[in-house]
């Protein structure tokens, strides 16, 4: 069977489960996220201004609080106040998109520091609406382990940028590596116990001058957990921003071979994030503008590629709007806005996009 034939088949045998599992409002949601926001197809990116007209996708930063100084994240740096979301403000923003299929339910912060996030979860998942996060699992004890679970939490990435104890706990500073891998077996436990297909567990790894030297080990760990049901994303640093450019690297080609041969033995899946690409593709096929992000400040930015540049007060400067001063619709259709979305259709870069590490833009 080729390789196109082989792909196709796996996404019609999802499909076909996600209806018997989850319902066609649901399954629609995951197709059109799937067309929609990650679609290379020329045409439908230039029909995209005309197919949809208001933002089916949006990422809610939920707190800016953080028990951790990760050498590579812009919080570490930050001199920002330790602000929560509560559940009130919470749905006053997403009671603004009531065609909502999709949520990045994260941002700069732990979201389980956040008191009133499993409120907010499950209100989401009322409304059918797909819920991604990416989260350090240091809280994610058997209890919240169940609890997601059941809740058929949709998908899950599991920021872990290291195979050994000492590399991990010196990336991320005052975590622990034990109980974190801990936490992650456990959670791996939980749901094969549960005999849930949700959610889906991936692993997310950084790669940095200090931790590309485990990534063929960190396939075995991750083979440990989950056997051949592993998934890696490896993932470029998104901005070299002055505090972490000693981080910045080139991975060796050998550790990407080696890194390719592991996961072949072990039947991990991997995925390669190379943000920084040299031969970027043009910003008319940027499709990030249909997924804006919500600071916890309520703040409105394009997209999240802005973010870990450590250019927080900047950003704001240049936001669109902010949703505690004017309803997100006003904001949307509101002339700056119309002109950001007009500039990207024409190839020009909007100032808000002068930092972007995907899309070829102008940097002056």
């Amino acid at each position: 069977m080729s390789e196109f034939l082989r792909v196709w088949w796996a996404n019609l045998n999802r499909i076909l489960l996600l209806l018997r599992v989850k319902g066609l409002r649901y399954t629609w949601n995951r197709i059109h996220f799937n067309i929609f926001y990650y679609s290379k197809n020329p045409i439908v990116i230039r029909l995209l201004p005309f197919l949809v007209k208001y933002p089916p996708y949006i990422e809610l930063e939920v707190t800016s609080r953080c028990a951790f100084r990760c050498v590579m994240c812009e919080h570490t740096y930050w001199d920002e106040p330790e602000v929560d979301v509560s559940y009130e403000e919470f749905r006053e923003v997403v009671d603004e998109f009531p065609g909502l299929k999709w949520i990045g339910l994260f941002g700069i912060g732990e979201p389980f520091l956040n008191r009133d996030y499993m409120k907010m979860v499950r209100h989401l998942k009322e409304e059918g609406v797909y819920i991604e996060i990416y989260d350090t699992f240091y809280y994610t004890d058997d209890a919240l382990a169940k609890e997601l679970v059941e809740l058929e939490f949709d998908r899950m990435f599991v920021s872990l940028d290291a195979a050994t104890k000492e590399t991990y706990e010196a990336i991320r500073i005052g975590s622990n590596f034990d109980r974190v891998v801990e936490n992650v077996r456990n959670f791996v436990r939980v749901k094969n116990e549960s005999g849930s297909i949700f959610p889906d567990f991936l692993f997310h790894f950084v790669m940095m001058e200090n931790n590309v030297h485990e990534m063929p080990a960190y396939v075995d760990l991750v083979h440990s957990i989950c056997g051949d049901q592993g998934v890696i994303q490896f993932s470029d640093l998104l901005h070299e921003f002055e505090e972490i450019k000693h981080l910045a690297t080139e991975v060796p080609p050998e550790i990407v071979e080696a890194t390719k041969r592991r996961a072949e033995e072990r039947g991990v899946s991997i995925a390669w994030n190379w943000n920084t690409e040299r031969e970027k593709p043009p910003i008319q096929r940027c499709t990030a503008w249909i997924m804006p992000y919500i600071f916890v400040s309520g703040h409105v930015i394009p997209c999240c590629v802005g973010n870990e540049a450590n250019q927080r007060e900047l950003q704001k400067k240049l936001s669109l709007g902010n949703v505690n001063e004017n309803s997100f619709k006003e904001i949307w259709d509101s002339p700056e806005y119309k002109r950001f979305r007009a500039m990207i259709r024409r190839g020009e870069t909007p100032p808000q996009c002068r930092d972007c590490g995907v899309f070829a833009v102008d940097k002056e």
